[in-house]
């Protein structure tokens, strides 16, 4: 199986050389056949000429000069044809003796037969005989013994197809060389790639291990160093997975062990103070079971409910925060409330708006000592809510992890609230953070302002 997968690769390399090979064989011969052959034409047309000339400006056609040992006159043949009255007699300069039944004679009487095209000047001609063509000229001449003369230089033209037949040996050559060479090419991709593959069964099978080290600057390296990220966040995705159930697992078997052994106490009648104190405890307990358990249901369904979320509306920040404000006042009656609330509209769903608003103000609530101070304005283009209290500072190596799912404060308790408000804040394109004070903390929480 990983054989067939090496030639799988090499195969499609050479495939694509090959194809590449073709294209330019396929465009040598297109130019080759129709661009070179008009050059070609072209340059023996005007050598025939240009020995046809000197051959009537010379005149002496009984002893011609040569010309068949020029590379674009090889075949050049010469005529003269007397015309009488009564009979037409074709000469071959370039035959010793007549030859009344050879083909020159065929061609001679054909070539006869363009001289009704010639008036008093040279004429050049290319036509077709028996499948060849052929390129004349035809010229009028002076004779002594006939009333009229012409005389005619013609070869046959073949198209040097030499470079073509180089063309294509070297294309099939290369074809060849490309079938070897992308075995070596498959073999070096497909090195890193198997590299990358055992790689990602690790990961597949949660076997961290080391980072995978590929030296290249290339796509493959680019790609090594993004596999080398994602192995990262998933380790450590799943380290904070265990951490979170280790955490709740705690935070929920706390009150399960206080609601146990008071209600053991009840049924065996050794309750503390009286049985009415007892329930409550119990039912102070369970309240706080409940408000858990709903915390991680809600976090592990609200990017679903987030998503496919269809009442977003238009939501007025200040209505929401003066109902909230006035639920957390009767909590403690000792707490001061210092309001600068002013009038905000943003774009989103009014319950998980006022859920990510309440979890904070709730944080607040719990930590501060004497005040809470709330202010909402408007700034570029944001609504902007300071939630402060002055309450203790937070340690600035915690200050970035409030907002995780697992985190812990100081005395061990484990909340969800500031998790659930920073996902659903961050859902609708906001941004929530938290700042030490001289005397306190302040969480900033910025929505965009509906447009």
């Amino acid at each position: 199986m990983k054989v067939f997968k090496m030639k799988s690769l090499m195969l499609r390399i050479w495939v694509t050389f090959t194809i590449i090979i073709l294209i330019i064989i396929c465009c040598i011969s297109f130019l080759y056949l129709v661009a070179f052959r008009i050059f070609d034409e072209n340059s023996k047309i005007q050598d025939l000429a240009a020995a046809h000339n000197i051959l009537v400006k010379n005149g002496n056609f009984e002893d011609p000069l040569r010309f068949d040992k020029l590379k674009n006159l090889v075949n050049i043949k010469n005529l003269i044809v007397n015309i009488n009255e009564t009979t037409t007699q074709t000469i071959n300069i370039n035959a010793p003796n007549d030859q009344p039944d050879s083909s020159e004679n065929k061609e001679g009487k054909w070539l006869t037969g363009f001289i009704k095209y010639v008036n008093n000047s040279q004429t050049q001609f290319k036509e077709n005989y028996n499948n060849i063509e052929f390129l004349f000229i035809i010229s009028p001449i002076k004779s002594q013994t006939s009333e009229k003369a012409y005389f005619i230089t013609y070869m046959p033209y073949f198209l040097d197809k030499t470079v073509l037949y180089k063309a294509i040996l070297t294309g099939i050559i290369f074809i060849f060389i490309a079938f070897f060479t992308s075995k070596l090419v498959a073999g070096y991709i497909s090195k890193p790639l198997k590299e990358l593959e055992d790689y990602t069964k690790k990961i597949a099978n949660k076997q961290w291990g080391e980072p995978i080290k590929i030296r290249s600057n290339d796509e493959i390296g680019s790609l090594a160093n993004s596999m080398n990220i994602m192995q990262k966040k998933l380790k450590y995705a799943e380290e904070s997975e265990k951490l979170f159930f280790q955490s709740i697992s705690h935070d929920l078997k706390t009150p399960v062990m206080v609601i146990m052994s008071h209600a053991e106490a009840i049924i065996e009648g050794l309750y503390i103070d009286s049985i009415e104190k007892t329930a409550e405890i119990i039912k102070n307990e369970a309240i706080y079971l409940e408000k858990k358990i709903k915390q991680i249901l809600y976090l592990n369904t609200l990017d679903y409910m987030l998503e496919n979320n269809i009442e977003n509306r238009d939501t007025n920040l200040q209505d929401i925060l003066n109902k909230i404000i006035h639920r957390f006042k009767t909590f403690n009656n000792n707490i001061i409330w210092d309001l600068n609330i002013k009038k905000s509209i943003i774009w989103g769903n009014r319950e998980k708006v006022m859920i990510s608003i309440e979890n904070v103000m709730d944080n607040a609530l719990r930590y501060a000592k004497t005040t809470i101070k709330i202010t909402l304005k408007e700034e570029n283009n944001f609504a902007v809510l300071e939630i402060y209290n002055d309450g203790n500072t937070i340690r600035n190596n915690d200050i970035e992890r409030i907002f995780d799912s697992m985190y812990k404060d100081r005395k061990g308790n484990f909340g969800l609230g500031l998790a659930i408000s920073k996902k659903i804040i961050n859902f609708y394109k906001g941004d929530i953070k938290a700042v030490n004070r001289l005397n306190g903390v302040s969480f900033i929480i910025k929505y965009p302002n509906l447009c």
